[in-house]
């Protein structure tokens, strides 16, 4: 069992890093480990049969589930195939688990088992719930007897309904547990720290039922929630949910979710060891509202720089931008590290992203309060601009006011997108610097004013200069 517990907390401990996204967006209560009908829109075609030893995976599959039988893929999540390969047992070797749906019975969703025995694959169990997709997978100890389960979020396309099952490999039977949870985001990691995962829900509001995070464990074969906290009543939809460190010392999740009124917002959840229980400390309990983090750009919360810690997005437009005319490259994002223990926020760094999404630039700190931007979207080139002071005048009946307001003054900085093809045949890249290619496009830099105080130097350039298809 020690053994098997170390395995554990090395596991948990990579696990941490990872940002973990689920679009399932599913609002009403949980139909249960078995009992809705169906609805799939994907396409019955086989994919390529696979090769070498997924092959006699395959074969399994075939020969248990009939000949007519269709591959079901997770929606979200990090485990996006329909059979996946994950130690179930604790011994070093892998377990395939396999989401598939007979023809003849459009109703269900079949999970099995597969395991390999004296070099030979084996069927082990399976079980079948009645869902209309797969909305995500993951795995845990969430029972605490040091291997993992199989945890599945189900959904229903026709009714929005949403329920967990939580599967247990033993011997030659796979189990299942209801959680009886309906959920809007769900996540698999160890919250509290004691080296097993649990399973952490959050839900919007619905009618007279408020927005609400919970947490759960399984012991002793029996549903233990470990804790419920508030969320915000505002929100209408998470867009995103990560979980991993808050800071060095600290284990938590980032909710990000979209109001129908005003923009975007980020909600913080972390485990108190000495208060044990469930804290959301960014929420105002008098309105049921969180304000600290409200923006209306679609940035959402990430490890921004690398260092394994969730940074929140704080965002604010640009001089020369108002909420009529703005777009992500008109927003400065203040990345900040929340600290559980003092309450507190400290900036990590300032970006400006591509509105496109395609990039991100690490604005230097000589830059602050120094710069804005302009896009063209036409021909994909955003450039940075220094600002001048200009005097305006607002004239009433009654009096004349002037005042300044900052705009647009020096390009600094020039950074375009080209076609590989484009590229080669250098159309219009004099003065151009390559920063990087990806998916035959070169990304691009021209320095403008090289003699400016505020310009930067090629290698700074680059150093700044980041995909976004990086931070996944």
């Amino acid at each position: 069992m020690e053994a098997a517990t170390g395995r554990k907390k090395s596991r948990t401990a990579g696990r941490l890093a990872k940002t973990i996204l689920s679009g399932a967006v599913l609002l009403s209560s949980l139909t249960g480990c078995a009992g809705l009908p169906n609805f799939s829109g994907e396409t019955a075609m086989r994919p390529p049969r696979p090769t070498g030893e997924k092959a006699d995976i395959y074969s399994v599959l075939e020969m248990e589930a009939g000949a007519n039988f269709t591959l079901k893929y997770p929606s979200s999540g990090e485990y996006r195939s329909a059979i996946i390969m994950e130690d179930l047992t604790g011994d070093g070797q892998p377990e395939a688990v396999a989401l598939y749906q007979n023809a003849d019975d459009s109703a269900r969703i079949h999970l099995m088992v597969i395991q390999k025995k004296d070099s030979v694959w084996v069927n082990m169990g399976e079980v079948s719930q009645t869902a209309s997709q797969v909305d995500t997978v993951d795995f845990g100890d969430v029972d605490g007897d040091g291997n993992q389960e199989v945890i599945v979020g189900w959904g229903n396309a026709q009714t929005g309904s949403s329920g967990i099952c939580v599967y247990h490999l033993d011997e030659r039977q796979v189990s299942a547990l209801d959680l009886d949870q309906s959920y809007s985001q769900m996540l698999v990691l160890d919250l509290d720290g004691d080296g097993y995962e649990e399973i952490f829900t959050a839900n919007v509001a619905i009618g007279d039922q408020p927005a609400a995070a919970r947490l759960f464990r399984i012991r002793d074969g029996a549903i233990q929630i470990q804790g419920t906290a508030p969320l915000d009543n505002s929100v209408t939809r998470y867009v995103n949910a990560a979980g991993g460190l808050l800071n060095q010392n600290q284990t938590g999740i980032v909710l990000d979710g979209s109001r129908s009124a005003y923009g975007y917002v980020t909600e913080v959840v972390y485990w108190d060891p000495e208060l044990e229980m469930l804290q959301t400390p960014f929420l105002d309990a008098s309105t049921g509202n969180v304000t600290l983090t409200v923006r209306t750009n679609s940035v959402l919360s990430k490890d921004v720089n690398g260092d394994k810690i969730l940074e929140l997005p704080f965002s604010t437009l640009l001089p020369g931008f108002s909420l009529q005319n703005a777009k992500e490259t008109s927003y400065l994002t203040d990345w900040q590290r929340y600290d559980t223990q003092t309450n507190t926020l400290e900036r990590v760094m300032t970006t400006v992203t591509d509105s496109n999404s395609d990039f991100w630039f690490l604005i230097p700190e000589m830059w602050r309060g120094q710069i804005t931007t302009e896009e063209d979207t036409e021909n994909r080139i955003l450039t940075f601009y220094t600002l001048k002071e200009v005097s305006t005048e607002n004239t009433d009946s009654f009096k004349v006011e002037s005042s300044a307001v900052m705009e647009k003054d020096e390009p600094l900085l020039r950074i375009r997108i080209f076609t590989s093809k484009q590229w080669k045949a250098s159309e219009e890249t004099e003065g151009y610097f390559e920063l990087l290619s990806s998916n035959s496009l070169v990304y691009a830099a021209e320095i403008l004013a090289p003699e400016h105080e505020l310009a930067m130097s090629q290698e700074d350039v680059r150093n700044s200069f980041r995909l976004v298809m990086q931070d996944s």
